[in-house]
């Protein structure tokens, strides 16, 4: 195995071109001490002023070198990126199990690494977290962690888990909270198995470890036809999403009294498969220690206040727009030029449809919405964020206008590849429509008007679970 990490770019001007260092280097040690990635590198360069790097360069030369490094001064490096330490689990509800042939490969790793869930909000469930790596937690403060708790008794957890081994996930959480370390908990509902009682069990489990956790996360379990447990797994259903909600809310009020916060924040899609109202954006606070938290939607990645954040955000962009008329910056002719499709997933159609219906009849835009089928996942995958490239031209006839934007959260940003291995520049190509990413490109804002860049932002990956 090649000794440290490799530099993969160096930045124009920067201190690690002044050092000399250039693409193909590995830094090996950091003040003697062994560095195994970018997180370790950052961490060991953080507040020293005078360090001392041990460089093998690219054709093979040892190089040692002195660094007086300023606050100030950016080190300019790009490294390769981490490999992710895979899980050992075979949870029974996992999305994998049902990954259709053609899928990229990314999709089949199954990552375990607390390194990702900082950095990243990557759940990893911590059964096989290991000494040095709970060492590394709190030694270089990896705050917050987020963790997948699914059940906090022994035996039910392990049977989602399909892991023999019965870890104390309390007692590990614990131990991290005792250290100063935060924590986000995350369950994933199945029907059945982890709900009822059981949900209510460690809902309370992890309350009593507030403010250390500061919130936890429940959301539906997403299946298809083609996942491997099946047989095991009951499908979400409307009438399950409804109970849910009846049986949560009591909790949640009870623990806003006590807590400050509802603390147990259901998906969005509970709410809008039960078809009732979403939350108001004050039901999201969230509490450390003593301190409110009003702003923060702690779980939003995981589809936790999406669509309030998205409503809410449409109405005050709707006041910019109504400004930005007012100022004769944004004129009927300019909005009567906006001919185009906004394209989404059946679960966020109807909200999405009806904003742009707004914004049609309020301004004269000429904007189209489309509910794409997604016919890679199967149609039980309702989510914008799991729509394909070959999703997107299956619904190509839907589409109307000069434009089509989709959402940003179903491709990958550096590469814009979707699921299916389509890139971005390639459906453009085979529907011959130019593909629009963000709602400043669709309006045609100069840069001194950026600030209105997110009017009715279509950051609509939303609701990240899985209906059926």
């Amino acid at each position: 195995m090649a000794k440290g990490i490799k530099i993969i770019g160096i930045e124009t001007g920067s201190l690690a071109e002044e050092l000399q260092l250039e693409s193909g280097d590995r830094v090996w040690t950091i003040n003697g001490k062994r560095v195994r990635d970018a997180l370790d590198f950052k961490f060991m360069t953080s507040g020293e002023e005078d360090l001392t790097l041990e460089v093998i360069k690219a054709g093979g030369e040892e190089w040692e070198i002195e660094v007086e490094k300023d606050e100030t001064e950016s080190w300019g490096i790009d490294f390769e990126p981490m490999t992710p330490r895979q899980c050992g689990n075979d949870c029974v509800f996992c999305f994998i199990q049902q990954n259709p042939e053609g899928s990229r490969a990314s999709l089949w790793v199954r990552d375990e690494d607390i390194r990702f869930s900082f950095m990243y909000g990557n759940y990893s469930t911590l059964s096989t977290v290991t000494k040095s790596e709970t060492q590394r937690i709190i030694e270089q403060r990896l705050t917050p962690q987020y963790v997948s708790v699914h059940a906090t008794d022994p035996d039910l957890r392990s049977y989602l888990l399909g892991n023999e081994k019965k870890t104390d996930i309390i007692a590990q959480m614990k131990y991290f909270i005792d250290h100063s370390i935060e924590i986000h908990a995350q369950v994933v509902l199945c029907p059945t198995i982890n709900d009822g009682s059981h949900l209510e069990k460690t809902i309370r489990d992890l309350a009593e470890l507030h403010p250390g956790i500061v919130s936890t996360a429940i959301v539906p379990l997403g299946i298809t036809d083609k996942h491997k447990y099946r047989d095991r797994l009951v499908a979400v259903t409307d009438e399950f999403c409804a109970q849910i909600i009846d049986q949560i809310t009591s909790i949640q009020n009870e623990l806003k009294k006590r807590l400050g916060t509802v603390f147990a924040f259901l998906g969005d899609e509970f709410y809008i498969r039960a078809g009732r109202k979403i939350p108001p954006k004050s039901h999201y606070r969230i509490v450390r220690g003593t301190v409110a938290e009003e702003d923060e939607y702690p779980q939003i990645e995981d589809g936790v206040g999406m669509v309030r954040q998205f409503f809410d955000g449409h109405a005050s962009r709707m006041k910019q727009l109504k400004a930005m008329r007012d100022r004769g910056e944004f004129t009927a002719a300019q909005a009567a030029r906006i001919y185009g499709t906004l394209a989404t997933g059946r679960i966020f159609y109807p909200m999405l449809l009806e904003a742009v219906m707004e914004m049609n009849e309020r301004f004269g835009t000429r904007l189209h919405v489309v509910e794409v089928e997604n016919v890679f996942f199967g149609e039980g995958v309702t989510v914008a964020g799991l729509l394909s490239g070959v999703d997107f031209l299956n619904s190509r006839d839907k589409f109307r206008g000069e434009f089509l934007v989709i959402p940003p959260h179903c491709y990958r940003e550096h590469d814009s590849k979707f699921l299916d291995g389509l890139t971005v520049s390639d459906l453009a190509a085979e529907l011959v429509l130019p593909i629009k990413r963000n709602w400043n490109d669709v309006l045609g804002l100069s840069e001194e008007q950026n600030q209105h860049r997110t009017i009715l932002s279509h950051d609509y990956g939303s609701v990240t679970s899985v209906s059926v």
